[in-house]
């Protein structure tokens, strides 16, 4: 596992000093925001799979 502590140290924000809760937190908003990423691409990927169940393409040719 990465050391928290050495990132919080060897960054120093505009704003004042990061600390290892910062970090910490930030991680867990970036893997929140990435899985409902991956929620919403599944969503989309069912509802086209259901539309072309639905829908379907005639195949009968002669």
């Amino acid at each position: 596992m990465m050391h928290l502590n050495v990132m919080a140290v060897l960054f120093k924000s505009l704003m004042g000093e990061v600390g290892s809760g910062d970090v910490a937190r930030s991680f867990q908003l970036m893997g929140k925001g990435m899985l409902g990423i991956f929620i919403v691409m599944l969503l989309i990927f069912a509802v086209i799979v259901v539309l072309n169940k639905s829908t379907g393409s005639n195949k009968d040719t002669k």
